[in-house]
C-alpha cells in the first residue's frame, strides 16, 4: 500500500511515557486520488492513547469527496465520512474520533497496535482537489 509523504514509524522506539506523533496529509505532495495511505505504522507493539485531526488547509473537491481514517480493520474509529465529509473540512476544523458504533459512550481509544499494525486514511466517493489534513497521536510502547 502507498503512504503519505510524511508517514511514521511508532512503537519500539518508545519508552514508558507518551510520545506524540504528528503526519500531515498535503494534497500538494500526496495527490487527492480515491483509496487509502498509510499514515503510521507501529514497528513495535504500542498502545495509541489520543488521536486527532486539524484541518489546515481547506479541503476541496470536485464532487462529494470524503475522508476517514482508523486501523486497515476499522478504516473509520477514528474518523467517519460524516466527520470527514468534504463540507466540514474547513479551515481549522478539529476532528475528534466519534462514539463506537453501538456503544454511545465508548470512545475508539486507547487503541492497541501489534507491531506491523497501520493507520490508514481513505479518500472516498470523489477525490480532493486541496487540504492539508494534520493527525496527531499519542502512543506509548507496550
Amino acid at each position: 500500500m502507498a503512504a503519505l509523504k510524511n508517514h511514521q514509524l511508532a512503537g519500539a522506539g518508545f519508552g514508558n511515557e507518551i510520545e506524540w506523533r504528528k503526519v500531515r496529509y498535503d494534497f500538494a505532495k500526496d495527490a487527492g486520488a480515491t483509496g487509502a495511505l498509510d499514515i503510521l505504522t507501529a514497528d513495535g507493539a504500542c498502545i495509541i492513547t489520543h488521536a486527532h485531526a486539524r484541518v489546515v488547509t481547506a479541503c476541496t473537491s470536485g464532487g462529494s469527496a470524503t475522508l476517514k481514517y482508523g486501523p486497515t480493520a476499522d478504516d473509520d474509529r477514528f474518523m467517519n465520512t460524516t466527520q470527514g465529509a468534504v463540507a466540514s473540512l474547513t479551515l481549522e476544523a478539529a476532528i475528534i474520533p466519534p462514539a463506537l458504533e453501538g456503544a454511545p459512550n465508548v470512545l475508539p481509544v486507547p487503541f492497541a497496535m501489534a507491531s506491523g499494525g497501520k493507520i490508514i486514511q481513505t479518500i472516498g466517493t470523489a477525490a480532493l482537489t486541496a487540504g492539508v489534513v494534520e493527525y496527531t497521536f499519542g502512543i506509548i510502547k507496550v
